[in-house]
């Protein structure tokens, strides 16, 4: 397993900066660059590629990010399913171009024989894709309705799952903290299948409660904002449960019950989402959901390398089921 100091000597700093950094604490003064630098550390050396025997080839693939680096940075899902799509790439002899969104045109792309498209888009933004002319996997959203390859991870079963969970060890209070995304554009606004299947889940139970589900950003500083808000106005009534929707918000979360000294586990669990490496440094460190990432990058560059051996094939969407890990900050 990873250590911080694995993850200090590999980043050129000190053991205590980087569990600063790892835990998201603003108060640290390092450069943009030292932090960026740190967190990708730590998810590269989290991540463990399948040796495989590489194949040279003459094909290049544009990889898309719907994200800023900085957004990213917030979310680090997005890069661990980056890091497993180059990884394979690179064992079949694919080049790898990375573009944003807002760099893609038939320049961009000149070169390109494919493309995979990282993130969430509305309509107009995968018209722009396709109109491109050029093979295409989406990874993150289901495009079956735009006749395109598409890979996903499971979100709703472990929501159910931890829900279940809570409620076998005692637990009937159970909040949420959710993040809204919109495409790049901002015309559309996702709906997020761990809010709707929360909303679904502890109606049917009989245990929602309005004040309980608070929904902010996928972001460190917006989980602190949220957790501290329940804390202020929930007083005796906060929850002695929360899902929160990923690990970096989760981070955020556990420093604002920590400054309440609020203890975790024992008066509040948390269980979050992606297993990121952040969640393993956190204290406690995180139950979390292990989203299968490293599976997902692949098999999206897979789709694609079927795609371009047979362009006329019926388009696929691959899901793949999440695995619920428990650690200490969860009973």
């Amino acid at each position: 397993m990873t250590t911080i100091t694995d993850i200090a000597k590999a980043a050129g700093v000190s053991i205590a900066t980087v569990s600063r950094i790892l835990n998201y604490d603003a108060t640290l003064a390092v450069t943009p660059e030292t932090r960026q630098r740190v967190l990708k550390t730590a998810e590269k050396l989290a991540y463990k590629p399948r040796r495989r025997k590489r194949v040279a080839t003459q094909t290049t693939v544009a990889l898309i990010q719907w994200r800023s680096e900085q957004e990213e940075l917030n979310d680090l899902y997005y890069l661990q399913i980056q890091y497993a799509i180059e990884a394979r790439a690179a064992s079949i002899g694919y080049h790898v171009q990375n573009l944003h969104l807002e760099q893609l045109n038939a320049e961009s792309v000149a070169n390109v024989q494919g493309i995979i498209a990282l993130g969430k888009y509305d309509a107009g933004e995968v018209a722009e894709i396709k109109a491109l002319g050029l093979p295409i996997v989406f990874v993150d959203q289901n495009m079956l309705a735009f006749d395109c390859d598409s890979v996903t991870g499971d979100y709703a079963g472990p929501i159910a799952q931890i829900i279940g969970h809570f409620q076998k060890v005692g637990i009937d209070d159970i909040g949420f903290l959710g993040g809204l995304e919109t495409s790049r554009s901002g015309r559309e606004q996702f709906q997020d299948v761990r809010t709707a299947t929360f909303d679904r889940v502890t109606k049917a139970a009989g245990i929602d409660h309005a004040e309980f589900r608070l929904i902010g950003e996928f972001t460190p500083d917006s989980g602190y904002r949220l957790m501290r808000q329940a804390i202020e106005k929930l007083g005796e009534r906060l929850p002695h449960a929360f899902i929160i929707a990923n690990d970096t918000m989760a981070v955020g979360a556990l420093r604002a019950l920590n400054e309440a000294d609020i203890s975790v586990p024992q008066r509040v669990s948390v269980i979050s989402f992606n297993d990121v490496a952040v969640a393993k440094f956190t204290t406690p460190p995180l139950s979390t959901v292990h989203a299968a990432t490293d599976q997902m990058g692949q098999t999206a560059v897979e789709l694609l390398q079927a795609r371009l051996n047979d362009a006329k094939r019926v388009p696929r969407q691959v899901n793949f089921k999440s695995e619920l890990i428990m650690r200490a900050s969860s009973l």
